[in-house]
This record gives structure tokens, sequence and C-alpha cells, in this order.
């Protein structure tokens, strides 16, 4: 028998909230996606595709394998919206309830998804700085200049994008290149007319404005220039540490910036720590080690929103392969206890979404309730570049 979809069904609303919750993605439309067909519960590992690549050799050549095709990434975020309808409520039309709340729902679900892809920028170890209130076009194409330099294919202009907050966009608004018609053309002039930056590519990038743009707290440390702390040195692989020759107390936060002198691979701080007569021990890193480290080797540390314990903006240029968004739809087993379920997965975009309704006799409503399950992952460190707002 097939499903109804009048609009008092679960369905419906999941199928409305989905597309709902497709059109309200910031950055989560502008990163790889993958799902799982199969119902899953918060803390499950699927595994998704991932994009492949391949060497270009002599011909004729053995064929290459597909390896890796897919990754494990841990669905460890579920996120609910649920409200309740009076009898009243229910005598609208399908429409009104989908403009009055399942619009609404869907947006805040997709808020959640926003900011937790933001949040992997601590996770992102490239950088490019600007000055607050003097941003310049050389901001933007050298960042764009860090991601060419990592071997990331900026030529692939559809899939680069640039996620700034309120200020930085307003600054950008203030530049010939994105409202004078003379250096921005026809893009320039609707930048101008809507206040806004993200209407095509500029140095091959896709700018866009996002609320949820993350800000970042310093640690706190005059002296940021170390070294090595270990007679042995370390292995190429290894992601902790020990280090000194830095301000004694001074400190340093999850998603500050650590540079080896003699290594192209910058590395991600990944816990706060705080240094004990100049040494921090135990200082932990993303990716590992490119290469082996000797003792005194010298360190830097690059503070994300300058030394002092401040509070800036991260702007993140990045290709669409840099982070992964992975969804699947939650069970359904709630039906044999009396609730309406229904789950519903678009394979196009990789999202999926749950739709539950269920009557509760002593207030007399019918209660709505639209959750997601997912994950969100960093896929390759150098296919993204902070730019630190400074």
């Amino acid at each position: 028998m097939a499903n109804t979809t009048s609009p008092y069904d679960p369905i419906f609303y999941a199928q409305e909230g989905l597309i709902q919750l497709e059109k309200a993605l910031g950055m989560a439309g502008r990163v790889h996606r993958g799902y799982d067909k199969n119902p899953q519960t918060r803390g499950s590992v699927i595994q998704i595709s991932q994009p492949g690549t391949f060497t270009a050799q002599d011909a004729p050549s053995s064929a290459q394998d597909l390896n890796p095709t897919s990754l494990q990434i841990t669905l460890n975020q579920w996120k609910e919206v649920k409200f309740a309808l009076t009898d009243k409520e229910l005598a609208y039309t399908g429409q009104q309830i989908v403009d009055d709340h399942i619009r609404p729902a869907a947006y805040a679900l997709a808020d959640k998804i926003d900011q937790a892809l933001a949040a992997l920028y601590k996770l992102v170890p490239y950088y490019e700085s600007a000055t607050i209130g003097s941003v310049a076009t050389s901001d933007l194409i050298n960042a764009r200049k860090v991601l060419f330099n990592n071997r990331a294919p900026v030529e692939d202009v559809a899939n680069m994008h640039g996620m700034v907050d309120g200020n930085f966009e307003a600054e950008l608004l203030a530049l010939a290149a994105f409202t004078q018609y003379n250096t921005g053309g026809d893009r320039a002039t609707e930048s101008l007319m809507r206040g806004a930056i993200g209407n095509g590519p500029r140095f091959g990038i896709n700018w866009f404005a996002n609320q949820n743009t993350p800000t970042h707290t310093s640690g706190t440390a005059a002296d940021a220039a170390g070294a090595v702390n270990n007679g042995a040195g370390y292995a190429a692989g290894t992601t902790t540490i020990n280090i000194d020759g830095v301000t004694a107390a001074g400190t340093v936060k999850e998603g500050d910036i650590l540079v080896v002198t003699g290594h192209n691979t910058q590395y991600a701080i990944t816990a706060d720590f705080t240094a004990s007569s100049g040494a921090i021990t135990g200082l932990t890193i993303s990716p590992g080690l490119e290469a082996a480290v000797v003792d005194d080797q010298v360190v830097t540390i690059v503070f994300g929103a300058g030394s002092g314990g401040s509070s800036k903006g991260q702007q993140l240029v990045f290709h669409r392969n840099a982070f992964a968004l992975a969804m699947a739809p939650l069970p359904t087993l709630a039906r044999e206890l009396g609730a309406r379920v229904e789950s519903v997965v678009d394979p196009r975009t990789g999202l999926a979404l749950r739709a539950r309704m269920f009557y509760v006799g002593d207030t007399s409503k019918v209660y709505v309730a639209l959750d997601v399950l997912y994950g969100v992952k960093l896929l390759d460190p150098k296919l993204a570049c902070r730019i630190l707002y400074l």
C-alpha cells in the first residue's frame, strides 16, 4: 500500500522538512557529502564515498585501484526540534503549518549542522593574515596562493569557496573588486545593489557571508618561538611532542597553530596547554609530523587570534573536498509503540531527516518532532586555509 502524503502525515512533514533543510544549508551546502541508506543510531560508524585521486602514467599502463574509495565517519551528533500543534493549528492548511513550523524547525537543524562544520576550523593549520580595518584584495589572493602551493585543485572554481563573517564582508564590499563596475563588472553592480558578496567567483573563489563563521580565542605568550624538547627527537607521524623555550606560564589553545622549521606541513594544536617554566609537555598536534625532528629544532606557535587571549573571526577558504558531512536515516521502531514515524533520504544530496507525530491526551496536543543524525570530518587540511582577521 502506497504512503499517503496528506498535510497531517509524518512523511509529508519529513519531505517538506528535507526540502527546507537543503535550502537553509550554508557551509554544509559547499562540502563533500555522503550518507548511509540504512537506519543508524548516535555513535554509529559508517562508510561514505571519498573523492578519489589518480596518477597519470606512461601508456600503456596498468589500471589503478580505486583506493581509497571510502572513509569512516562517526555519526555522533543527533539534533531535534520538537513542537506542539493545538486543535486550532491542526485546522490550518498544510502550507501554513509548513511556513509557521516546519520551515523554521528545519532551519534550526541546518544551523546546527553548519555550526558543527564551521567548528572544524580548529583542525586547519594553514593560514593567511588580514588586518582589521585594512583588508585588501592581496589578502584574498594570498589565501588562494596557500591552497595553490598545497596542490589544491584551485582551477576547480565551482568547488572553491570562501566563508567570511559580517565584519569581513563589510570590508570586502568596500573594495573596488566587489562593488565597482570598472573592476568587478556586472557582479560588482549586483553586490552594490544587494549589499552582499555571494554572487559569483572573485579571484577564483566563491565568497559567501555566513553568520556561523567562527571566532577563535588564542592562548597568551609573549615569546611564541620555542624548540623541540626531547633528546631523541621524534619520528615522522608523531602527534604528541614536548617543546620548551616559550614564555613561562604561557598558554596555547585548541585551534592555535604550530610551525616546525624545515617542514612544509603546518600543524593544528588539538588541546589547551599551559607552559611550566617555559616548557609544554605532551603538546598534541594534527596531522602527525611530516618528517622526523631533532632535539632543539625550532618551532613557532601561531596564535589564531593574536597573542593575548583575544577572540577574532576565522575566515575560511576551502575546496569542497576539505570537509565532509555524513548523514543517515534514524530508525522508525517507535511505530510499534503507536507513534507515527517516517524517515526520508535524498540520495542526490545525502541529506536525511526523520519526522515523528504523537498525541498527548492530557494536553490535547499533537507533538511533531524533526530530527537529524550526522557527523562531520576534516578530510584534507591542505585543501583549506584560514584568514586570521587580526
